[in-house]
């Protein structure tokens, strides 16, 4: 029986490990996890579409869906418009949605994985907990996965740091997020109920400018939990022999809103399909032709947002209030390539980014 070893047990890791569970009974699937148990702490803002539900290989409980979306309201310089789109997202409880994935897995708990080395066919992990060994190890550990550190792969990986708090607060509409345009990133307010929202902000000092944009928007509150992340963008390499990377570890993650686990599940499902039929050496490639373009062009469109100066984005702001009414249409949470292509098409876009336009394209 082969062995496989997944080195992190966040959902991804979770979600691949009862995908080769189902679907390949012949192999012998553990996890290993830091910490001493699934979805803490928490890293994430826990806003997601609900395809990540409607889309899965294997049926996941619902009670962890704690409210849904149904509008955006969109913020630059006290100007302001909203985007209406029935239950576009829903706003989990990453803990329980974290532990209800974890149930009925081999997690080996708070096990700090070191490195590998390799051992006839298969490969060692060196943990504190002891040596263990493995046909195939994967990397799911991760923006900062040790895994990827310690056996070389390539990448071309920024990191960026964000900061969120869950406030006590009121007049919260529930149904509502709320997303603050501020250069170089953005800030957000993601509602869990009519008094409780997650309020965060990616930034090069993000608690501090969390601080000062509370401030800014005069919200006032009790905050019951602090928390942060280091979010990756970019590409790297993602399998090597018989390792591979999955999730956040692989730079699978929306660069526009920074998201990771559609595509991570998307991902551990070719991930799962390739080992299965024995061609591992087929993952990238084939993971790359399906999300590779959207990630490269949400990179790009990412590149033209912090280039832009204050003017210049003021008047992309005006255009796309002024034209709501297409990015409720076009509009899509987890394929943003959709909106930017018929963005990209209309003669006065194109003529409002001028040579921004020519780099983008």
């Amino acid at each position: 029986m082969k062995k496989i070893l997944i080195v992190g047990a966040g959902p991804v890791g979770c979600y691949l490990a009862h995908l080769l569970k189902r679907q390949a009974p012949f192999l012998k699937v553990s996890l290993i996890e830091e910490h001493p148990s699934s979805g803490e702490p928490l890293h994430c803002a826990g806003l997601v579409s609900r395809s990540v539900f409607d889309e899965a290989q294997i049926k996941f409980s619902e009670d962890s869906i704690i409210n849904w979306i149904d509008s955006a309201q969109i913020y630059l310089n006290g100007d302001t418009f909203q985007i209406m789109k029935k239950e576009v997202a829903i706003v989990l409880d990453r803990k329980k949605f974290d532990h209800n994935l974890s149930k009925n897995l081999d997690i080996n708990y708070s096990t700090r994985f070191f490195s590998i080395k390799k051992d006839k066919n298969g490969y060692i992990a060196i943990t504190d907990k002891g040596d263990i060994y493995a046909d195939i190890i994967i990397g799911a550990d991760g923006a900062n996965s040790l895994l990827r550190k310690t056996i070389n792969f390539q990448d071309n990986v920024q990191y960026y740091s964000a900061a969120q708090v869950r406030l006590e607060t009121d007049n919260i509409k529930r149904h509502q997020v709320k997303v603050y345009l501020k250069k170089p990133f953005f800030a957000w307010v993601i509602p869990e109920t009519e008094n409780i929202c997650r309020i965060g902000i990616i930034g090069n000092n993000p608690y501090q400018s969390l601080i000062e944009f509370l401030k800014e928007i005069n919200l006032q509150g009790r905050i019951l939990e602090k928390f942060g992340g280091i979010l990756p963008l970019g590409f790297c390499q993602t399998q090597k022999d018989n390792l591979a990377l999955v999730g956040d570890a692989a730079c699978q993650v929306k660069p526009l809103t920074h998201g990771g686990i559609y595509y991570g599940m998307r991902c551990a499902e070719v991930l799962c399909d390739c080992i299965v039929r024995g061609e591992i050496h087929n993952y990238e490639s084939i993971w790359r032709s399906k999300f590779g373009k959207e990630i490269e062009m949400g990179l790009k469109v990412k590149r033209l947002y912090e280039d832009l100066d204050e003017g210049g984005l003021y008047n992309i702001f005006k255009f796309l209030k002024k034209n709501k009414n297409i990015l409720e249409k076009f509009g899509s949470f987890d394929r943003h390539s959709a909106i930017i292509l018929k963005l990209i098409h209309m003669r006065k876009f194109q003529q409002l980014l001028g040579t921004l336009l020519l780099r983008l394209i």
